[in-house]
């Protein structure tokens, strides 16, 4: 059990630097081209044969590196930014859900909003078991991989009274804070999500989502 929860904390580690390199290249690239564009409209009033020369190599140098940029990155990542905008930000969200949770059945509440490539926000709810009860807090950051999504989750987990056989953990559960890894997809206005948290054990859960 300790060697799995230490390969869970190395994996969300992983996926946590992943997601951040990411976002740092995403927004290189959106400097990087916003640059070209007022450099490109300089060039075109530009009349000075030196000046226009030097203009045009500074634009080459960031086209370079913004397609090197890209093909590091996913290829439905790099298409989505050779596309450019694609309309207003997407909406904050608020979704109601039920689901299983520390070997109870939950009910609870979560509240995401658009972060650069992410989802950040954050869920409540409680979770009824056979003779206990659970207080269940987190927070959450997924990245989209199109229709389905991975990511991480830091939850509280208030357990009525100590516990046992939680499915996916062993011994005796107390209250405490855990590391999860989710999965999911997106169908129509519903969220359906996996996954599995060092204090809830494996969870899953499905719910509707209101754009707020």
């Amino acid at each position: 059990m300790k060697k799995f929860v230490g390969l869970m904390i190395l994996s969300c580690f992983v996926v946590s630097l992943a997601v951040a390199s990411f976002a740092q290249s995403q927004e290189r690239i959106s400097k990087l081209e916003r640059e070209i564009s007022k450099l490109e409209s300089t060039l075109a009033k530009t009349k000075n044969r030196t000046q226009r020369l030097r203009l045009q190599k500074t634009i080459n140098d960031y086209k370079k590196e913004v397609a090197e940029l890209k093909k590091e990155m996913s290829p439905a990542a790099a298409s989505s930014m050779a596309a450019g905008p694609s309309g207003p930000a997407a909406p904050k969200t608020l979704m109601v859900k039920g689901g299983l949770a520390g070997g109870a059945g939950l009910i609870a509440g979560e509240f995401f909003m658009p972060m650069g490539p992410m989802n950040v926000g954050g869920e409540l709810g409680y979770a009824i078991g056979s003779n206990f009860g659970i207080i269940d807090a987190g927070v959450k950051a997924t990245y989209s991989l199109g229709m389905p999504f991975v990511g991480l989750e830091i939850s509280y987990a208030g357990y009525s009274k100590d516990v046992t056989n939680v499915p996916g953990l062993s011994g005796t559960i107390k209250s405490g804070i855990g590391l999860g890894l989710v999965g999911g997809t997106n169908i129509g206005p519903v969220l359906a999500q996996v996954g599995y948290n060092t204090i809830f054990g494996l969870r899953a859960d499905a719910g509707y989502r209101i754009k707020i």
